[in-house]
């Protein structure tokens, strides 16, 4: 069900009412959570909530028998955690790789020269991807591995655990929550009956509705209007035949899905973290500025932050981390299998493999050198008496770190949206080419563009200063503008909303 229909606008009406009648109970406040969870996902793919219960169920299991057990058990909660957690893999590995994993063991043997008969007989199925099963499987592998790592976290029922894996605004495209930010937002608080308590309790519930209100508004914008514009007047038909438009129109193609992927994923997580306000459930950030970046490792920190940080904590980590010697073959294997999470395609795995080589560049840059006027600003040097970095030359820097980093991220990006590697390198010649000949693109795909990057720069003011009216505003006016706002972004954008794009992973 997708968060710009009215369908979903009156779902979530439904959801508003009942949840004002359930708010003074924890335990019947969860039912009715849980109840909307599944009814949510039902809409979105009715077969495949088997599966859901299913995930669900294996990491409820696997809490079960790791947590709390003796240090004299190490072996079998180490086995059972693995076991758990290779299951889920397999599943989504099956669902989502099954078909590539044919066809390519097919055509590498033939290139070998090497018998490929046997594959033949493997079932050629066409497989549909269930829908958020990347997301609520990683989300499960975060509570069993978290329960496993520290028996002092509680292990949950399972009914705690599927309302945790199936909570509705993340479980289509994230962002990818931890058990430790969800459930003690459930916590039952004694309520005081003193008027000061009232009113401090009033003026926290006015700013998350305000809040709540301004994230919708925001993602709104960004999907139906700047991402809904780049996608039909310049991505989708360059992308599709780069060949027929001139160099500058795939370069301003180039730029132009850049800002529509932002606008889309960030948007999609906006209004999940409005609609989670809405409910009083608070989800953490998943963008911040990320094209402001001076470093690939500075704009990992920025881009979905959710998938980054599980890749880094559960993957990452579990490789062997920082360890002298595995740091860098670590970090490449991270981001290869993080692009081959993204789909079965040789785009994605060059795309991850892409930015994990430029990670370990980045990481080998920092390294050598120790200087402050080479760092990105959030670590200390490596020397204690190293001079500070003169603040025009460390500007400089930084500028040429950011212009480096933004078009390094811009050309991986053509790899992540092309049909093929193909497609992708095809675009790449188009655009050294340097010729005029060939379609031009409308003057307000620059300016969709521009907007998108001052959104990095002045969005989170402008956020404020929205949520702050939204609070102060008195009821009725409060009810207009909201009104008024959605109205006139809805108005700009076009009949119908394409789906945000990390559906389909």
């Amino acid at each position: 069900m997708n968060f710009v229909t009215l369908n979903f606008a009156l779902f979530f009406l439904c959801v508003l009412i009942l949840f004002s009648f359930s708010a003074r109970s924890v335990k019947t406040h969860k039912i009715f959570l849980l109840c909307f969870n599944l009814i949510f996902y039902a809409f979105a793919g009715v077969q495949f909530l088997p599966l859901l219960l299913s995930v669900a169920f294996i990491n409820y299991v696997s809490a079960k028998l790791t947590n709390g057990r003796p240090l004299k058990k190490a072996g079998f909660r180490r086995f059972t955690v693995c076991f758990c957690v290779s299951l889920q893999i397999l599943l989504l590995a099956f669902y989502k790789y099954y078909e590539f994993f044919i066809l390519n063991t097919e055509n590498l043997l033939r290139l070998a020269g090497l018998d490929y008969s046997l594959i033949g007989l493997l079932p050629s199925v066409d497989i549909l991807l269930p829908v958020g099963l990347s997301f609520y499987i990683f989300q499960g592998i975060s509570y069993a591995v978290d329960r496993y790592r520290d028996t002092g976290l509680k292990a949950l029922g399972y009914f705690d655990v599927l309302l945790f894996v199936s909570f509705f605004p993340t479980v289509l495209a994230g962002p990818i929550m931890r058990s430790s930010q969800f459930f003690p937002q459930f916590a039952e608080d004694p309520a005081p009956d003193d008027e000061e308590y009232k009113k401090l309790e009033k003026k926290y519930i006015d700013a998350d509705i305000a809040e709540g209100f301004a994230y919708i508004l925001s993602g709104l914008f960004k999907k139906v209007v700047i991402a809904s514009y780049l996608s039909e007047h310049i991505v989708r038909d360059v992308f599709q035949n780069p060949d027929f438009y001139s160099s500058e129109t795939v370069l301003a193609a180039m730029y132009a899905y850049a800002m529509q992927i932002f606008c889309d994923f960030s948007g999609y997580t906006d209004l999940a973290i409005g609609i989670g306000r809405l409910m009083g459930i608070k989800i953490p950030q998943n963008f911040s500025a990320p094209y402001l970046a001076v470093s690939l490792q500075d704009f990992w920190r920025r881009w979905h932050i959710s998938l980054s940080t599980w890749l880094r904590d559960y993957l990452y980590i579990t490789l062997g981390g920082n360890r002298k010697g595995n740091k860098y073959f670590n970090l490449f294997i991270t981001m290869t299998l993080g692009g081959l999470w993204h789909g079965s395609h040789l785009r994605f795995l060059i795309w991850g493999m892409a930015h994990g080589l430029g990670l370990i560049v980045n990481h080998a840059w920092k390294t050598l050198c120790t200087n402050k006027l080479f760092s990105d600003g959030k670590e200390k040097s490596a020397k204690e008496n190293a001079p500070k970095p003169h603040p025009v030359l460390h500007g400089i820097y930084s500028f040429f770190g950011w212009l480096l980093t933004f078009h390094t991220v811009c050309v991986l990006w053509l790899f992540f949206r092309a049909d093929s590697t193909e497609s992708a390198l095809a675009m790449l010649r188009r655009i050294f080419a340097f010729t005029a000949e060939g379609d031009g693109y409308s003057l307000l795909v620059p300016a969709a563009i521009l907007i998108t990057m001052l959104m990095q720069v002045f969005g989170k003011y402008c956020f404020n200063g929205l949520a702050l009216t939204l609070e102060k505003a008195w009821l009725p006016v409060k009810i207009a503008l909201i009104a008024l706002l959605a109205a006139i972004i809805l108005k700009m954008g076009p009949d119908g909303v394409l789906p945000f794009i990390y559906f389909q992973f």
